[in-house]
């Protein structure tokens, strides 16, 4: 693979192991038990195994596999290492002869490894691919992000079930909002996502501006989503029904845009790195497992029978696949994470099992799966299923903001999900992860839906709720109406839809009906580059009480 080494990227490899100590040292949280006395540790970033998720044995996400955290935490200096791997042994030493100064001060991680084009892959179902995204908000390109000249999604002859034909594109091109995947021209989150990654560049990490940092930060971003599709048919290998429908495999067209990419970027004298894949999905499963019809168990893209248990295995499996097929092609040493939103919305049911898998990979996997933001605070549009184009340029945000996070920090993202549950008596205490202090309870972005999102079940009973409140930045107290039986006890929160066909809906609620929400955020002040606010919101969960 040719790659550009910069001065920054020499520095950076010569302090590597130092880096990788520091990273490992601070990354971590405090431990979990930490918070409210006789509170539940509910998982976090520096552990990994196998979840416990509602309707096994109700308790809480688990940590319990100690091979696999280790290989979490190797995974999680991997870039680091890589950057002096035997590979680039000498230009290390021709890097020390050059410089022996430390890395510039400053806010990009040590571990950072530039490159010309940085590739992030889209994928997921219709919000994936803005159904209903219109109208059209970007029509020019603020910074030098990228798209093949194909479009932002290069493939044709699409409907509701797939694709049957990939774009091979010619060249990069300005990133705009100029494709449609039905036979309108939508606004996809690639442009939110890609140019708030610029924004972020310059405005937090200085690119551009502090001595031995790079110029910029340039997203190609791709699409390969298709429109109502399950994780079956997404996935490496397809899924046999569309298969029969002489649709194309979207992963496979993932891999195509990676190709092209790569191609396109040598010829350029360019380099080219796949940063991350993005997947915003899960309807479609959602509604198989309520119909009685779900697709899990599946086998293996390895071939191992019945090894995807679930939508949480599922995503596991999807990242994995993500990263050794991405870097099957490109040699890249860079890992390549999975950043999810949650399921967008869901009407006919109270609760959803996939919006709690959905968090329970981010658990299971730290820095592989990774969980961004729930979809409830995103305007809808007005058929009350998917995003409008603000929606989606506004999701495409959340994703830089994490993006941001985890490739040019270097660090780990949590959103605002619990760290512990505790209970006394009828009081019952929730200490969260909190990207920016303090927690708020916030009606005016997103209508109170009652107990500001929070149910308390009492042996499968819902109980009253006398009292909601933040008394701590970090905290969340629930007065209960009594002391419940201390039987089958489970918090839940944004899981909550409203199922009448008269007001149903998706979503915040400030316009429309509103779906399963609530009204947890934190006080995060990250600079929007097309004027969002972007406050982190508390994730859907349901979780039991000790």
């Amino acid at each position: 693979m040719m790659r550009r080494h910069t001065r920054l990227t020499f520095l950076f490899a010569m302090t590597a192991v130092a880096a990788i100590g520091t990273a490992i040292g601070c990354s971590g949280t405090s431990d979990p038990g930490s918070g409210a006395e006789g509170g539940a540790p509910l998982g976090e970033g520096g552990t990994v195994g196998r979840s416990v998720t509602p309707g096994e044995d109700g308790g809480p996400p688990t940590a319990l596999d100690a091979d696999a955290s280790s290989d979490a935490m190797d995974d999680a200096g991997g870039d680091a290492s890589d950057a002096s791997d035997a590979s680039d042994a000498s230009d290390a030493m021709d890097a020390a002869d050059a410089y022996d100064a430390a890395p510039p001060p400053g806010p990009l991680s040590p571990t950072y490894v530039d490159y010309d084009v940085n590739h992030v892959l889209i994928t997921g179902q219709s919000n994936a691919v803005a159904n209903g995204g219109v109208p059209v908000l970007t029509s020019a390109q603020p910074f030098t992000n990228l798209m093949f000249d194909t479009g932002v999604m290069p493939m044709t002859t699409c409907d509701g079930n797939g694709c049957k034909a990939y774009q091979t594109p010619n060249a990069f091109v300005p990133l705009v909002e100029s494709d449609k995947f039905f036979n309108y021209t939508a606004e996809t989150p690639a442009n939110g996502l890609a140019d708030e990654i610029s924004h972020l560049a310059a405005q937090k990490f200085e690119f551009g501006v502090r001595a031995g940092y790079p110029a910029k930060h340039d997203v190609l971003a791709s699409v390969h989503g298709r429109s109502g599709n399950t994780y079956w048919c997404l996935r490496k290998g397809f899924c046999q029904y569309n298969a029969d429908r002489g649709h194309m495999s979207p992963f496979a067209q993932a891999m195509m845009e990676v190709t092209s990419a790569k191609t396109l970027a040598a010829a350029a004298g360019k380099t080219h790195v796949v940063r991350a894949a993005v997947a915003i999905h899960g309807e479609s499963d959602h509604y198989a497992y309520v119909d009685g019809a779900p697709e899990f168990p599946l086998a293996g893209t390895d071939g191992v029978p019945n090894k995807i248990k679930d939508y949480s295995d599922g995503l596991l499996e999807w990242q994995q696949d993500y990263e050794s097929s991405v870097k099957a092609i490109t040699g890249q040493a860079q890992s390549v994470p999975l950043f999810i939103s949650a399921v967008s919305g869901w009407t006919t049911t109270r609760t959803s099992q996939v919006a709690q898998w959905q968090l329970d990979a981010h658990i299971r996997a730290p820095g592989k799966v990774v969980y961004v933001t729930p979809a409830y605070p995103l305007s809808v549009n007005n058929d009350c299923l998917h995003f409008d184009s603000t929606g989606l340029r506004r999701l495409g945000e959340y994703f830089a903001k994490a993006y941001a996070r985890v490739v040019l920090a270097g660090d780990k993202w949590e959103p605002v999900r619990p760290k512990t549950i505790a209970r006394a008596g009828s009081v019952v205490t929730v200490t969260y992860f909190v990207p920016a202090p303090p927690l708020t309870l916030d009606t005016v972005h997103v209508t109170n839906p009652g107990n500001f999102g929070f149910d308390f079940l009492d042996n499968g009973a819902i109980v009253a709720i006398s009292s909601v409140a933040v008394t701590a930045p970090d905290t969340v107290t629930i007065t209960l109406g009594a002391a419940p039986s201390g039987v089958n006890m489970r918090l839940r929160y944004a899981q909550n839809q409203d199922v009448n066909p008269a007001t149903r809906c998706i979503g915040p609620g400030t316009v429309y009906g509103g779906g399963a929400r609530g009204n947890v955020r934190d006080s995060d002040a990250t600079p929007s580059r097309y004027g969002y606010d972007l406050w982190n919101w508390g994730a859907n969960f349901d979780f039991s009480v000790p």
